[in-house]
């Protein structure tokens, strides 16, 4: 075998776990009692990865594992400060969510991963396209409801016999157990049909982190390929399937974001039009219902949204029944949650200033995650460490994050994470050059 097979084939079993990490489905292998989420095959492979890569550093954590030249050194000198935010917020009483914790503690074991795996840029970008080319089938299949999908929150069985629904719960998990945990059923699986709105996830674990992903996609293709025409295909399946998945907050964050991608203005303006041109193409044409969609989604009073974002700081949020028919519904559930996490914050002082640690595993929005989990100082922080971002990234992190928890997601921060490993790398090109 010749050399170069050699390291073609160490190459491949290199990317293997990144394939794992990027294309493996929301599939519980070990249930716990009392929680949703299980074991999945990623976290196997992360804690394999994770023991291999410290027994061939011989256990040496520094400098040879984290050392200030890796990829993602803000983050991980970040972690002692949400350890001390926790430890606060336990001292003071506050509600917090410890299996945030272990969350962090594997995207730290993921960091530390990525960066002795070091994907060339071509590899990530392989993932990428094929990211975007397999669930646009896989959209497709769900939309014309040929298939079902594995999501984060799972589904029911409709007996269609008895028109009885029958649903996983928590509760139902009562020890510890394997895949259907007794059921006939995986408990991650929605059936062909039964996506609410017909709101399909593709291979996500929900149609919200198929369009970040998708987006975050779009941006490394656009910085990595030279000749826009070769993107317009993957444009279009992005755009489809960002329309199918009805997600406004992250299209808004995806469309402000794609103004300031490029430092050439003509280019940014070329792409901008074509998107405005195809989406206009796809509302005249009514493709994918998307007329409707539009006026149900887009079409809204944007004063009493402003008006509501602003009432989650007073004492009280206006009436609920205000809100009923105004396409406004969901935005109001999520204006009860930053409400309920801004007053545990205004309970104490300490919390203010440190933050909670993390009240609940999902805070429906990045931005008030950030406010309320970390506080003052661990928002000043934060905004410290990211200040070498590219403006564009920013700009799309900020709209999107301020109606999704973004990071709450291993497969957001996992393509974040490949995303900006391009990004770093392609810019120490340019500076060479």
């Amino acid at each position: 075998m010749s050399s170069n097979n050699i390291n073609t084939n160490y190459s491949l079993w290199k990317f293997f776990p990144i394939i794992i990490f990027a294309f493996s489905p929301k599939i519980d292998l070990v249930g716990f009692p009392g929680y949703w989420q299980g074991i999945r095959l990623d976290d196997i492979v992360i804690l394999f990865c994770a023991i291999y890569f410290l027994i061939s550093n011989k256990f040496k954590i520094y400098p040879n594992l984290i050392n200030s030249k890796i990829f993602g050194f803000n983050l991980i000198i970040f972690f002692p400060y949400i350890v001390i935010s926790s430890l606060i917020a336990e001292l003071s009483e506050a509600p917090h969510s410890m299996i945030l914790l272990l969350r962090y503690c594997e995207y730290m074991a993921l960091i530390l991963i990525l960066n002795q795996l070091n994907p060339p840029t071509d590899k990530i970008i392989l993932v990428f396209k094929i990211y975007i080319l397999f669930n646009f089938l896989i959209v497709l299949l769900q939309y014309f409801n040929l298939i079902g999908g594995f999501t984060s929150k799972g589904g029911c069985i409709i007996e269609h016999t008895s028109s009885i629904y029958r649903c996983y719960d928590v509760a139902d998990i009562k020890s510890i157990c394997f895949f259907n945990c007794g059921y006939d059923f995986i408990k991650n699986y929605q059936p062909a049909g039964q996506f609410l709105l017909n709101r399909v996830p593709g291979i996500t674990g929900g149609p919200w982190e198929l369009s970040v992903n998708l987006a975050i996609s779009f941006f490394g293709l656009v910085l990595c390929e030279k000749n826009l025409k070769k993107l317009i295909p993957y444009i279009l399946m992005i755009l489809i399937m960002m329309l199918i998945a009805q997600s406004r907050g992250i299209i808004f964050g995806f469309l402000a974001g794609s103004f300031f991608i490029l430092k050439d203005y003509k280019k940014t303006f070329k792409i901008i039009f074509f998107i405005l041109i195809f989406l206009s193409l796809i509302y005249f044409l009514n493709f994918f219902n998307f007329r409707e969609i539009f006026h149900n989604k887009f079409v809204l009073d944007y004063f009493t949204l402003i008006k509501l974002m602003i009432s989650i700081f007073s004492e009280s949020l206006p009436s609920a029944d205000t809100f009923i028919g105004t396409g406004l519904e969901s935005m109001y559930l999520r204006a009860e949650a930053w409400h309920r996490s801004i007053a545990a914050l205004k309970e104490n002082n300490y919390l203010i200033i440190f933050g909670t640690g993390g009240s609940s595993l999902y805070e429906e929005s990045l931005i008030i995650r950030v406010i309320t989990s970390y506080g003052i100082i661990g928002t000043l922080l934060a905004c410290y460490l990211i200040r070498k971002l590219p403006l564009f990234f920013v700009i799309f992190l900020f709209v999107t994050g301020f109606t999704i928890d973004l990071f709450i997601s291993f497969k957001i921060f996992l393509f974040t994470c490949l995303f900006l490993m391009i990004y770093f790398k392609n810019k120490k090109e340019i500076i060479k050059i």
